[in-house]
This record gives C-alpha cells, structure tokens and sequence, in this order.
C-alpha cells in the first residue's frame, strides 16, 4: 500500500478549499480497501473514503486521518432476457457511467446526467434529479465491513434507499466502505420528461416532446444544468462549489400553510412544492425560498449564491473554510427566521 503523508485536498473537490490529509492512499480493490482501513486502525486515525469530492467541503486545517481515495474503476455487463446489469467499481465516473448507458440505449439513468461524483456515492447519497433516482436501479451494493475486512452484498430493498438518504449514511455511517455497485436497467422504457424543467426544455423546442430519444433527454440534462451552473463537465464552464449545498425540506401540510401566508408567490407559481404521495407532507423547494429571501448572487465577501442556481453556495474568490460556514448559517438562520423551516445540509463537512 503506498500511502503518502502531507497530502493535498483542495483540488481533489469542486469546492477547491482545504488543507491536507495526514495519510492518503489510493484503493483500487476491496483488498486494498481492507488494508486502508487496518493501517488507519494501526495508527490511531480516522479514516474518510473519497470519490469525486463533488459533495465536500474540507477544513482549511485539513484532516488528521487517512483519506481513501477510491480508484477502483472496473465494468462489465452482463444480458439477462430483458434485463442489462451493468457491474461498476465505486471509482469509475458517474457520468461516464450514464454516458455508456445512454449510447448502448439502456433507459433509466438519462435524467442523472451530469451529476458529479463516483458510482460508489450513488446509492450513499441515493442521487437523483429531474424525476429519476438510483432507487429504482441499484440491484446490489457490494461493499467491505471496516469491522473486520470481510465482503458483504446488500440488495436494494437492504439498501434501505429514500430521499438523498440510505443505510450507508444513516444508520451504518462508517460500518462499510462501498466497492462496487451492481445496476439493472431495461432496453425498452418510457422516457420521464414530466419533470417541469424538461418539459418546458421540450414545449419550447421544436419537437415538443414527440419523438425524443435518451441522446435528447441527456442532451436537455446537461444544458439545464450548464444553465444553472450544477456541471463540472470538462467543455463546460464551472463554480467552485458542491452543487446543490441543501436537501429540499419535506414539511407538514399545516407548516406549508403558514408559508403560503408568508411568501411573496403567484398564485400560477407552482414550481415550488410537492404534495407527497400518500401522506400529509410537502417538499418544498430550499432553492426557491432562499432566492425568496436573498435573490440568486447575493454575496458577502469572496462567498456567494451562485448567479444560476440558489441551491450552490460558491467559492468565487479562494474563500476559507470559516467563510463559507458563515454564509452557509447566515442563509440557515434567516430562513428559519422567516419560515420556520430548517435546512439540511447535503455537502459533507469534513474537519
């Protein structure tokens, strides 16, 4: 295992802020995973598994543990009747995991586009946008238990996958060490282009929604996304940010009647919440009522909104760790202060 001191963590994430790792050591393999694990035990230290570094924000301290950074980029695919399972390691690209889908027209991931990160956060973070999520496709989690070195296997259903929330980062946060994620899609499928950010992308073009192909609805992702600055493509201009820095707040029907009495909104604005499906909660959209309470690019000092997208919190000016956890409580705080609702932090704090 080579492992190395001092490490440099900046640059390994979007946010492009924080000092070094005291170890660091790339993991290829579940053996490799295994041995990360004991000689952070060896040592006394923490120990942090790193992907794409798309959803993290690092102390300018830096951290005083072992940063397993995972490199383990195996594929291969395997047709079972209907049904594609394509078998990824935790390190391959996410978004040249969909790209392949997409050009061997495999349905279910198009509306994932773009998304920054590894295959191996997927079903961590449960990832979705535009109406799809990993719920629906992950058939097998593969991982290493950091207990004692041995490989366990979790179906979906074990998984226990919900909104941006799964058994790896809840209740058995820090147990397991994803090394491989196992996916089932379909070569016949019905696009999802109900999403209103799609649908308007294909009312307004010429084809309105007639005829639209998995390249097409790819190709809208990532032009939505270019538009609101969520890519971190090559080709592409980008932030220094993590995407999307709050999870959308999911409120009672009681609460949500309190707010509609507070917002400014149009009574045609309906973009903004969602009654869920057999219950008496609505999720509401955090990037809609910080922009309610801030406007898109509000700054304070080298921290900001991104001038796109509320929802990224940007690093426009080689800003510290501190600066941007004060915006980060100065968006919280004034959002509770004007509609009682409280906002969970998606990035990941590591310090």
């Amino acid at each position: 295992m080579n492992c190395l001191k001092n490490y440099p963590l900046a640059e390994l994430t979007t946010f492009k802020i924080g000092g070094a790792a005291r170890f660091y050591v790339k993991a290829d393999s579940a053996v490799s995973v295994y041995e990360a694990v004991e000689f952070a035990k060896q040592q006394g230290v923490p120990f942090y598994v790193l992907g794409g570094g798309s959803n993290l924000l690092i102390s300018d301290r830096g951290y005083d543990g072992l940063i397993i950074h995972m490199a383990n980029k195996e594929s291969h695919t395997a047709t079972v009747g209907d049904s594609v399972y394509k078998t990824c390691g935790a390190g391959v690209v996410w978004d040249s995991f969909v790209s392949e889908c997409i050009n061997e027209n495999l349905f279910g991931v198009e509306c994932l586009s773009g998304i920054p990160g590894t295959v191996g956060a997927a079903p961590v973070q449960n990832i979705g946008a535009y109406g799809q999520s990993v719920e629906s496709l992950i058939y097998e989690v593969i991982v290493v238990d950091t207990a004692d070195g041995s490989i366990a296997r979790f179906t979906n259903a074990e998984c226990k996958l919900s909104y941006r929330k799964s058994l790896f980062n809840s209740e058995a946060f820090g147990k397991y060490i994803i090394v491989i994620v196992k996916f089932v899609l379909k070569r016949d499928g019905k696009l999802n282009i109900r999403y209103h950010d799609l649908e308007k992308y294909f009312q307004e073009g010429t084809r309105e929604g007639t005829n639209v192909t998995l390249q097409d609805v790819r190709a809208a992702v990532l032009q939505i996304r270019a538009r609101k600055g969520m890519l971190q493509l090559d080709g592409y201009s980008r932030f220094k940010c993590a995407g999307s820095f709050y999870k959308n707040p999911v409120i009672s029907t009681g609460h949500f009647d309190q707010i509609m009495g507070v917002v400014d909104a149009s009574p045609s604005d309906r973009n903004w919440y969602w009654a869920q499906s057999h219950s008496s909660e609505v999720k509401l959209s955090a990037a809609y009522l910080i922009e309610k309470c801030f406007g898109k690019g509000f700054r304070k000092g080298r921290v900001g909104l991104s001038p796109n997208h509320t929802l990224a919190i940007v690093n426009y000016e080689d800003a510290t760790f501190s600066e941007v956890i004060d915006f980060a409580k100065l968006i919280e705080d004034t959002l509770y202060e004007r509609f009682k609702v409280t906002l969970e932090r998606e990035v990941q704090v590591l310090q």
